[in-house]
């Protein structure tokens, strides 16, 4: 094989993926809005959910492993698909004899684990109503307002945990009365242990009992309950049916169909509670009979050293993560060959979601993957959110821009109208079945989140790849709600800012908070990137986030960065940054699970910090363009 030196990854080609190929409609309205939609047709399946595709698996795939995780020990333990098939009946018929059915659902409290899979595929199966929490509603609050809050939006029959001991203020705080709870381990007199679950007997009776509820199932019946968070941090209650996980298990027959021709490989930490990890590759796995290896790290310090770890082991048919994970990645990547080798020796294609990724972090991913196996790997990317099912526009083309959302997959339909002030973004909007029907409890904020037209409003900018022709894709230009105004009225485009922003200062700074509602001129906090600032220089070695934050080195490489920046006005210069060693707190609401910065939230709770950053005498850790 030959090797490539760091310069050359551009002329390596791409590793061919099998994506469809597909032609996109587009509809222009006199008032400048488009429609777009695939001309291709959603694929005619006959499961209504992802449950489903189980019962073909137990047969043809029975010994091979569905799902894996680490144990106490830091070893593998796993469970079979017959295994996982049996199980998922035995736990059915158990919740059926608690009483739960559609009027009766079951919140989970805690993460992604084997127990929790093998749960949320029997409620599926049967017709009961699963709600996956943030398990840090329950582990990092000290209030436990939000868990308190979603199970007051959707109050449970049943409760899950992983453990009832480390479980049991939480628990008690729901003030639950009759409603059992089911522990895996650690369970308290008068809970349900959930090895007698599993352990339950299929008699014919059961079985009878299993079968029948799963007949019944409706396709407009409720399947799950994610709760998502605006920048107030109040939980809103998605509803998602078995139409909506329908239409997303047709979009990937299609798209997808040729992960059935050998058992594929995932490695995910992507959380349960969100429609990207918990509806899509959970989903994913289950379509297409695959080992499925729940990852243990998480894109923060501390946890992603075991990602790093679990990537030394396990080679991924295709990998997917946040940003912020990527840019860590990046740098393990570069430095670890034997990492670089199992992650790009079978890998099909990586992806992306939740923010977008700087052009830094793609461009030395690409020269490690060229430099190992002299390809490189097509980043694919789309624009979804959990009211869509996960699912919406979709782009998987080699030579597009890493900021290239694509076009609608099959079954959904974009709407873009264009936003005041000449800047060429628009406002998109989505329709189709994989579109949720409301919130629950909240008739007013569902009334507000569809257009006359039946569409979502997502509250997400784009640009058109190539304005003269709409099919070529759409470039993501930042959340419209998170626009604001300079002091002179000039309008700040957020996303752009901070993505440009990162790509400036690229490598030292893992993502940033854009500053100035109402000043004069931009300003950023900013997280470090510890590893690529200890690289500055030798004495740098060794020192924390809290070190880096403020030594002369970092904040003289950071401001050195500030002034390579193109001119291009107030709204587009970041005049000062300043880096905060604190991590983003999930407790808070600055950031979500899949590691998205909620900006407005994070300003508010650092506005001392922001006023720092505009002291007419800044402090000499800020780094500045003059």
């Amino acid at each position: 094989m030959t090797t490539l030196t760091a310069d050359e990854h551009v002329s390596a080609p791409y590793r061919r993926v099998r994506f469809p190929e597909r032609r996109t409609l587009v509809e222009r309205r006199a008032d400048g809005t488009l429609i777009l939609r695939s001309a291709t047709q959603p694929a005619p399946i006959v499961e209504n959910s992802f449950v489903e595709f189980i019962p073909v698996w137990a047969e043809s795939r029975g010994s091979m492993p569905a799902f894996c995780e680490r144990d106490q020990a830091g070893n593998w333990r796993s469970v079979s698909w017959s295994k996982l098939w049996h199980q998922v009946r035995a736990v059915a018929a158990s919740l059926l004899s608690l009483g739960l059915d559609q009027d009766h659902p079951l919140m989970l409290l805690s993460g992604n684990s084997i127990e929790e899979a093998v749960l949320l595929l029997a409620a599926e199966y049967v017709g009961i109503p699963t709600a996956p929490v943030s398990p840090a509603y329950s582990m990092l609050s000290r209030d436990f307002a939000r868990v308190r809050g979603v199970a007051g939006l959707f109050p449970p029959a049943a409760v899950f945990v992983q453990s009832g001991a480390r479980f049991e203020r939480a628990l008690a705080a729901l003030e639950l009365g009759a409603a059992p709870v089911i522990a895996v381990s650690d369970a308290a007199p008068g809970q349900l242990a959930w090895a007698d679950l599993i352990a339950t007997e299929l008699s014919p009776e059961r079985l009878a009992a299993v079968d029948a509820a799963h007949r019944a199932t409706r396709m407009d019946d409720t399947v799950r309950v994610l709760f998502t968070s605006g920048s107030t941090g109040a939980p809103k209650a998605v509803r998602l049916t078995y139409r909506n996980f329908k239409t997303v298990a047709a979009y990937y027959a299609e798209n997808l169909g040729w992960l059935r021709d050998s058992p594929p490989v995932f490695l995910d930490w992507l959380p349960w509670h969100h429609g990207l990890g918990g509806v899509l590759n959970l989903g994913r796995s289950v379509q297409f009979g695959a080992t499925h290896y729940i990852d243990d790290g998480r894109p923060l310090p501390g946890l992603i050293e075991r990602t790093v770890r679990n990537l030394r082991e396990v080679s991924p048919t295709i990998f997917t993560s946040v940003p912020s994970a990527w840019a860590v990645l990046a740098t393990e990547l570069e430095r670890d060959p034997v990492l670089a080798r199992n992650l790009f020796s079978n890998v099909q294609y990586l992806g992306y979601g939740g923010a977008s990724l700087p052009k830094d972090v793609w461009l030395r991913i690409q020269r490690v993957a060229a430099r190992t196996v002299g390809e490189r790997i097509v980043f694919s990317t789309g624009l979804a959110c959990t009211e869509t099912t996960g699912m919406g526009t979709y782009c998987g083309w080699p030579f597009a821009a890493i900021d290239n959302i694509g076009t609608p997959v099959p079954g959904s339909e974009v709407k873009l109208l264009p936003v005041d002030g000449g800047d060429g973004r628009y406002e998109l909007r989505m329709r189709g079945s994989h579109v949720f029907a409301g919130y629950i409890g909240n008739p007013e904020l569902t009334a507000a989140a569809f257009d006359e037209e039946g569409f979502f409003r997502l509250g997400d900018a784009v640009r058109l790849a190539d304005p003269t022709d709409p099919a070529q894709g759409l470039l993501f230009a930042g959340r419209v709600v998170e626009d604001f105004k300079l002091m002179n009225g000039t309008w700040v485009r957020t996303g752009s800012v901070r993505l440009a922003l990162i790509d400036q200062c690229a490598p030292l700074i893992t993502d940033a908070v854009i500053c100035g509602h109402d000043r004069d001129f931009l300003a950023a906090l900013a997280w470090p990137n510890v590893a690529q600032c200890q690289r500055l220089a030798p004495e740098l070695a060794g020192l924390d986030a809290a070190a880096l934050a403020v030594h002369p080195v970092v904040v003289a490489a950071l401001g050195e960065r500030l002034r390579a920046q193109s001119a291009g006005g107030a709204s587009l210069t970041v005049e000062r940054v300043m880096l905060m060693a604190e991590p983003p707190s999930m407790d808070a609401n600055e950031i979500a699970d899949k590691g998205y910065v909620n900006q407005a939230v994070t300003r508010a709770r650092r506005a001392p910090l922001i006023d720092q950053l505009y002291d007419a005498e800044p402090a000499p850790h800020v780094a500045r363009i003059r």
